[in-house]
């Protein structure tokens, strides 16, 4: 351990860090004057986090770089401020703060779950959200839990969810932009679902039409063109088969049926050819309180989405021009439901197809978030989750969280030999081939020759444990080589040109996979 007469550091650099422990590390440092470097060369000392190797750690050590341990930079920075681990220091503001400001996710105490429900409402991470008031009619319309069973509450699927909650809580129109498989959608149903609250799914494409979401013309059902009310058995011209059923709805004090009123329609001779205008999905959420989920929001039409700016307003509105013009909103013949909310999931407009949205538009979308894909570690985690059920432990906002232990999707993968290993291996493949078809921004190192490149998303690797799951079962043979076999039909009988399969091969093997 350094001695309290050592000198602090001018400059750092932190080595066996990940993205979020490097993030606080960097904080507290520089709030105690000391820079973070990321050349070597730079630096005045090395500072280890967890991930650094212990034997690398020790070699360094030996040799002569001058490294210490995250443990051992923090108490020389209390030590040389006077601080004890228990005692508290004074910021710029003169605020009274901890001095060890940052505890690494595997020291902090036990933490909290990222979602659970309060007397308040549902809580999802920091925000607490109302629960809808759901008519028991509408319930159908609530995304049920068992298409979420393969969910993983890991770092980039909460934050999304969060900026879901965020724009559902304060009635802002919320936009996930990221590319396919990065969870957005299953982000919003997965809110809907936990809130109990009804969602209409849209899955927006070029032959959309603004029709579709406020509304069109149709034939009217003969039935109901006519006001039943002023029809009654005392009518004069009616003919007497006609009196008879009118007579008869009466006395039994109960409306006419379809059946009648379509058997007076026909012994009348009653007009039959009119139309009726019928409500799009738009105004129906905008009056029964629904989520509108625009799917895919960019293959649409610029002139389609354009349809929709009044929906987007604080306050929401829509004038039905198509229809009898009946207003929605402040003022209007309709009031807006409170639970009425926008939401919209697109691909990166580098995608083929993709629509340029105009400026007017896209700035009325007020929560825009970029979903982020999973890296290795977080594809490991989902892979974790499904085969032993047990959910990663997070840091979102400086807080630890981490989801309840569930039951495993695939137990039966648990018998294959060092399993937690392949998994990690499987893991590198799926990251190195995702990054070599051009996920995540990469140039493509495979399928530079389609037309449309290859997309190595996480379903096929949720496939992939199905495959392995369902062939264990059959067998009873949980090997390996049924991994071997999956790899073989999900990802190799892709490949088309023989360059690219050989590079596949490559990432096989260093995985550890051939």
């Amino acid at each position: 351990m350094p001695s309290t007469t050592t000198p602090l550091p001018k400059r750092v650099v932190l080595k066996g860090f990940d993205t979020e422990e490097r993030a606080h590390a960097t904080k507290w440092l520089k709030e105690r004057s000391i820079d973070v470097v990321n050349l070597q060369t730079l630096a005045n000392l090395v500072v280890a986090g967890p991930e650094l190797d212990p034997a690398l750690l020790q070699k360094a050590r030996i040799e002569g770089p001058k490294i210490v341990s995250w443990d051992e930079m923090r108490s020389l920075v209390i030590a040389a401020s006077t601080e004890s681990p228990g005692s508290h220091a004074r910021d710029a503001n003169g605020d009274s703060t901890p001095a060890c400001l940052f505890v690494f996710p595997h020291e902090a105490a036990k933490p909290q779950p990222p979602i659970e429900r309060t007397p308040d409402g549902l809580r999802v991470l920091d925000l607490v959200i109302p629960f809808p008031a759901t008519p028991l009619e509408h319930r159908s319309r609530v995304p049920e839990a068992a298409q979420f069973e393969h969910l993983c509450l890991d770092q980039p699927f909460l934050e999304t969810l969060r900026a879901v909650a965020l724009g559902v809580l304060y009635k802002m129109p919320v936009a996930l932009e990221g590319e396919t498989a990065a969870s957005k959608t299953s982000a919003v149903l997965y809110l809907a679902h936990l809130l109990g609250q009804p969602v209409v799914r849209l899955n927006l494409n070029g032959h959309t039409d603004a029709s579709e979401l406020v509304g069109r013309y149709v034939p009217a059902d003969p039935s109901e063109m006519f006001d039943w009310s002023q029809i009654t058995a005392d009518t004069a011209w009616l003919k007497p088969e006609t009196k008879k059923i009118l007579s008869s709805s009466g006395r039994e004090i109960r409306p006419l049926s379809t059946v009648e009123r379509l058997a007076i329609i026909g012994r009348e001779a009653l007009p039959t050819n009119g139309w009726r205008f019928q409500e799009g999905y738009l105004p129906q959420a905008m009056r029964h309180g629904f989520w509108i989920l625009l799917d895919e929001m960019n293959l649409a039409e610029t002139q389609v989405l354009e349809r929709l700016n009044c929906a987007l307003e604080n306050p929401p509105g829509l004038v039905l021009t198509e229809g009898g013009g009946t207003v929605f909103g402040r003022g209007g013949d309709v009031p807006v439901h409170p639970a009425f909310r926008m939401l919209a999931t697109m691909n990166p407009a580098e995608y083929a197809g993709r629509a340029v949205m105009s400026k007017a538009f896209a700035d009325r979308w007020a929560v825009w978030h970029q979903a982020g894909c999973p890296g290795e570690r977080e594809i490991e985690q989902m892979l974790l989750r499904l085969v032993f059920g047990e959910h990663p432990r997070v840091l979102v906002g400086g807080l630890g969280y981490k989801g309840e232990t569930t039951s495993a999707v695939y137990p039966e993968l648990q018998a294959i030999p060092e399993i937690s290993s392949l998994l990690q291996r499987l893991a590198v493949f799926h990251h190195g081939i995702f990054n070599a078809a051009g996920g995540n921004g990469a140039t493509p190192t495979i399928g530079r020759l389609k037309k449309e490149r290859y997309s190595f998303s996480r379903r096929i690797l949720l496939n992939l444990l199905r495959y392995v799951g369902e062939q264990i079962r059959a067998t009873g043979e949980p090997s390996v080589a049924r991994i071997t076999e999956g790899i073989q039909v999900l990802y190799l009988a892709r490949i088309r040109e023989e360059a690219d399969r050989k590079a596949v091969t490559n990432l096989l093997r260093a995985g550890g996979l051939l």
